[in-house]
């Protein structure tokens, strides 16, 4: 007689009637599983076999089933009949009491239907376990093929007892692991003391490597001591379709230190950790990803925030990836670029004990207590069967219920993060949130005004002190809003320097202080060269003692000044009062509130009387924060409060002697001690011969070209070079303020923003034949002069500033005299390219033409 196949939750079943020696599992005409036959326990004359049917085919493709090579009756069977089930039950309450012949379990009657949404053809064992552990099971046997649904069922149960479906172990609905009595929240009793056994669930699908990584360190802490709490680890094997994996399952089966399940095909995370937390219905339980790396007595501390207060029903702890409780950067950090011992270690004697109410738990691990899991039920499998969401919609129930989820912050658990998934993760994670808007539509605005308020910042702050002060004492302060240009450049090169020499270096970077209105008022402190310590902020006034305070425990003690735009009056009063200071100069700020002695007319000011700086101001508007004057003084306030700051300073460092003679010229008998200390150079090369009779000379102009760096002379002079059919062409190494109008003459080219490093050897690359700065401010050192001076180029410019003393000092440029017409420029570069041998093939036509 030939064997005989069914499916039995997804599972394929078989029945033979002799000994053989193994059965195969069939697609197209391929083996894909092979299994060997064993005899059956009840009747010796008969063997029994069974398949998972791997993830790809169950539900998409026909199968075959064959003993010692015969087709197995009931083969082959229809793609239909392999789906992983998806069980489902509905229980309504019907009366108090119990019907004659109904199945009696305790009080209350209840009218029960149970089926599998995957096919509904499939028959459905339902049991039903009361408290004492007695079993009561229900058949459901879809008539006419499933086309109709299965007759309800009328059974009598009182509180305690659990529905399960047998075949998968699942609980049989979500809405609650044991049959519910009354909605009404419940009161919390007192925890002192309280400690349950604690379930680990491990759900395992994929990623046999990650999944050996997380398994191991697992183990290793359940080896240490978690406080005489009785543990057990519940695996559970998902239907993995990576052989690899399955290796791993039966490896720790045989090894024995965990608890080994396995799905009956491939049911999805939330169904299967709903089966592990239904395993046990007297134990805590912990959720863990297989990609989550533990450290240390984890659980210890992690069941000691569960049971902090009689109200709390999750707890989370930090990681390097878990969105609101991500550390160290808040945005998450990839597990390659931390060390979980250390960062659980400094967590653990940084925030001892420390608790934090948050709107949502984050499921890679994640403790339930029992009593919150009786209470709210389990995760909603219909809705997020396959993942993302179900922690969300589970700890918002239990908000709603009174149970308070929290953040343990003693606790730091690594996190791989986004693997389970793939390129699927945007689409599951957006398609959650519409699922949480439908059912919960205070959900999102919490989350968002969380992140908003972001009451941990403090606590992942206090993380970044105590990692700050394992890397030594940072003894220079720098402060320097983020300015871009040559402000940073300098900046980088001199904490470079600082730290060459073995200084440690702080950065202090005031942000928002009074500029539009919404913007948060921070102060924010980088270390040098540990840019992980992201959370080292201070906002607004109130924090600024918490500032100071932690400068002294880093160990600061000089500071340098680099630039006042944006600093609150009452940060650089308390900094300067602090310590001793140098002041480096960069642009003008120090006395025009316009930063770069540039008037509405976008020329050199000729830095006039304080009476017309005023009515510039009071015109034009000023760079020291965005937005109106409101709030800021007139010039000559401003400049005394800065005369004030530069005379307390050990040093004004300037980097060119024309900058130290205007600042001496403003404040005269100020007692500032001026220095003159030029900017660390590059090597200036000799002038590099150029090609003879090019169709065009080629003009560089290099960087960030706005209104002050000469856009309105560079744009003049291009329209000026397609007026008169020049041969020149701009090239701009860099970016302006509006691109369009100079590529439209059709004499300019632009490279597009680069990085620092880069300028000389792109302007080398586009073979330039000479610069040009039609910078119109007067410069203080001017790091793109440097780079078309170290690319082998003569140079044009204004004289004018840094740009004018730094050519003389070269010997090797042409300086035009400010408010030269743009001809008469144009004409001054073509004239200065025939002094070095170029010839354009075309003549230009003369200005006064």
């Amino acid at each position: 007689m030939p064997a005989v196949v069914y499916t039995q939750a997804g599972r394929i079943e078989g029945i033979a009637a002799a000994p053989g020696v193994r059965a195969e599992l069939i697609w197209n005409g391929l083996t894909v599983s092979q299994t060997t036959l064993v005899p059956d326990q009840r009747d010796p004359r008969l063997c029994l076999f069974s398949f998972t049917v791997p993830p790809d085919l169950a539900g998409n493709a026909q199968v075959e089933v064959s003993v010692n090579g015969i087709p197995a009756s009931g083969s082959p069977l229809p793609a239909a009949m392999t789906r992983p089930p998806r069980l489902m039950a509905r229980f309504n309450r019907i009366s108090a009491s119990a019907t004659p012949g109904s199945v009696p379990l305790g009080n209350g009657e209840w009218s029960v239907q149970a089926w599998d949404a995957a096919h509904p053809a499939r028959p459905v064992a339902l049991d039903l376990v009361n408290r004492d552990g007695q079993t009561r099971r229900l058949v459901f046997r879809p008539e006419e093929g499933g086309a109709r649904p299965v007759e309800p069922q009328t059974v009598s149960a009182g509180p305690g007892v659990r529905p399960l479906f047998p075949a998968t172990g699942e609980p049989a609905y979500w809405q609650g692991g044991v049959l519910p009595g009354e909605d009404a929240v419940r009161p919390r009793a007192s925890v002192s003391g309280l400690r349950r056994p604690v379930d680990i669930i491990v759900p395992v699908y994929g990623d046999a490597a990650v999944t050996r990584a997380c398994l191991a360190a697992l183990r290793d802490s359940m080896a240490g001591a978690q406080a005489g709490q009785p543990v057990d680890v519940i695996l559970i094997a998902d239907g993995p379709a990576d052989t690899s994996v399955s290796a791993l399952v039966d490896e720790v089966a045989t090894e024995g230190w965990a608890t080994v399940l396995r799905n009956p095909g491939n049911l999805g995370f939330v169904r299967t950790v709903n089966r592990g937390m239904a395993l046990r219905p007297d134990r805590d339980v912990v959720l863990l990803n297989a990609d989550a790396m533990v450290h240390g007595d984890w659980l210890r501390r992690l069941a000691a925030a569960a049971y902090r207060d009689a109200a709390i029903g999750t707890v989370t702890p930090l990681s390097n990836d878990a969105t609101i409780l991500s550390y160290p950067d808040p945005e998450g950090t990839p597990l390659a670029d931390v060390s979980v011992p250390f960062l659980d270690g400094l967590a653990a004697t940084t925030l001892p004990g420390k608790v934090a109410d948050v709107p949502t738990g984050v499921g890679f691990c994640f403790y339930i207590r029992r009593d919150c899991l009786d209470d709210v039920g389990y995760f909603d499998a219909e809705t997020f069967g396959r993942g993302y969401g179900e922690e969300n919609d589970f700890c918002w129930r239990a908000h709603t219920r009174g149970w308070r989820n929290v953040a343990a912050l003693d606790i730091l658990v690594g996190h791989v993060g986004g693997s389970s998934f793939g390129g699927e993760k945007a689409d599951r994670v957006a398609a959650a949130l519409t699922l949480l808007d439908q059912r919960h539509p205070d959900y999102q605005p919490a989350v968002h005004a969380f992140i908003a308020a972001d009451p941990l910042l403090p606590f992942r702050r206090a993380l970044d002190m105590a990692w700050a002060r394992t890397l030594g004492r940072q003894t220079c302060l720098l402060l320097c809003p983020v300015l871009g240009g040559g402000t940073d450049r300098f900046m980088d090169g001199q904490v470079a320097s600082l730290r060459a020499q073995g200084v440690g270096v702080v950065v202090v970077r005031p942000e928002g202080w009074g500029d539009e209105v919404g913007e948060v008022s921070r102060v924010r402190l980088e270390i040098a060269g540990a840019p992980q310590l992201r959370s080292l902020v201070y906002e607004g006034l109130a924090a600024l003692p918490d500032l100071l305070r932690d400068l002294e425990a880093l160990g600061v003690g000089r500071m340098v000044v680099h630039h006042v735009k944006g600093v609150p009056a009452a940060l650089l009063a308390m900094l300067a009062g602090q310590w001793s200071y140098d002041v480096h100069i960069h642009d003008y700020v120090w006395y025009c509130p316009r930063i770069n002695l540039v008037d509405g007319s976008d020329h050199y000011c000729g830095e006039p009387a304080v009476a017309v700086c005023e009515a510039c101001v009071r015109d034009n508007g000023h760079f020291l924060r965005s937005g109106d004057l409101a709030g800021y003084p007139p010039v000559a306030t401003w400049r005394r409060s800065m005369a004030a700051l530069l005379a307390g300073a050990q040093r004004v460092i300037c980097p060119t002697q024309d900058t130290a003679r205007r600042l001496a010229a403003q404040f005269p008998g100020s007692g500032i001690r001026l220095a003159v200390q030029p900017h660390p150079d590059r090597e200036i090369p000799a002038v590099e011969p150029k090609p003879d009779r090019p169709s065009m000379v080629r003009v560089a102009v290099v960087g960030a070209i706005g209104d002050a760096k000469g856009y309105g002379v560079l744009l003049a002079c291009a329209r000026d070079a397609q007026a008169r059919a020049l041969p020149l062409e701009f090239l701009l190494v860099g970016y302006s303020r509006d691109n369009a109008p100079l590529l439209e003459t059709g004499h300019v080219r632009v490279t597009g923003a680069y990085a620092a490093e880069e300028g000389v050897d792109l302007v080398r690359a586009y073979h330039a034949h000479l610069g040009f700065l039609p910078s119109v401010w007067p410069e203080t050192w001017c790091y793109t002069l440097t780079e078309m001076l170290a690319a082998g180029l003569t140079v044009a410019a204004f004289d004018l500033g840094a740009q004018a003393e730094r050519l003389r000092m070269h010997g090797r440029g042409m300086l035009l005299p400010l408010g030269m017409t743009v001809p008469r420029i144009n004409d001054a570069l073509l004239e200065l390219a025939r002094r070095q041998g170029i010839v354009p093939a075309v003549n230009a036509m003369p200005a006064s033409a």
